[in-house]
């Protein structure tokens, strides 16, 4: 089995090799994407995803924060039968669009963000309805930009994305860490809760 991992924004495929290492220790083949995340081009990161399938066996898309987005966005464009897509992982990806970038836009810093708003980032509503199954992995430690920019202690959040934000109806599991937005790509238990889901549908509690 293959997993195909897209880093989120502002990042760099290199960020994700780490969780790719431990992905491989489980036996899996792993292949990770780079893209431009302020300057989106939907149809080069699609191609590009196309190329990466093992059409031999079962893929899996794993994405952290827009990453997750651009998945959705995928399967929504490609429609892949699940005999080729078995399972879309999605970490710290707010599925419905992020508070903190309306925010980011309100206070006139939304060119920081180029294109990445149209592509998932802004709000919007959603149902999961792809045959993929997905589970969605939410950090719980806020240290980040959430706290500078929206200061809501109350919410929880890995301090860029909020729990909620994570959550969508339709989805097929969903669990949550304490780490932050960043370290979620950085530890043994995500890589684990992923290996978990592949191969019984349901993260590990």
């Amino acid at each position: 089995m293959k997993v195909i991992i897209l880093h989120g924004l502002y990042m760099h495929g290199l960020v994700m090799q780490p969780l790719s290492q431990q992905l491989r220790k489980f036996g899996y083949e792993t292949k990770v994407l780079s893209y431009n995340t302020v300057s989106i081009n939907e149809e080069s990161l699609f191609e590009s995803i196309d190329h990466a399938l093992n059409p031999l066996t079962a893929n899996v898309l794993v994405g952290h924060s827009l990453g997750g987005l651009m998945i959705k966005r995928y399967l929504a464009n490609r429609q892949p039968t699940t005999s080729l897509i078995s399972h879309v992982v999605a970490i710290g990806s707010p599925l419905k669009g992020a508070s903190i970038v309306t925010r980011i836009q309100n206070i006139g810093l939304g060119a920081i963000l180029g294109n990445s708003p149209y592509h998932g980032l802004n709000k919007h509503e959603d149902v999961w309805t792809f045959p993929q199954k997905l589970g969605s992995i939410a950090g719980t430690l806020a240290i980040g930009a959430r706290q500078i920019l929206i200061r809501d202690d109350h919410t929880l959040s890995d301090g860029t994305v909020t729990v909620e934000e994570t959550r969508l109806e339709g989805m097929h599991d969903h669990i949550e860490a304490k780490q932050t937005h960043t370290s979620l790509i950085y530890n043994t238990f995500v890589p684990e809760q992923i290996d978990h889901f592949i191969r019984h549908d349901r993260f590990c509690r």
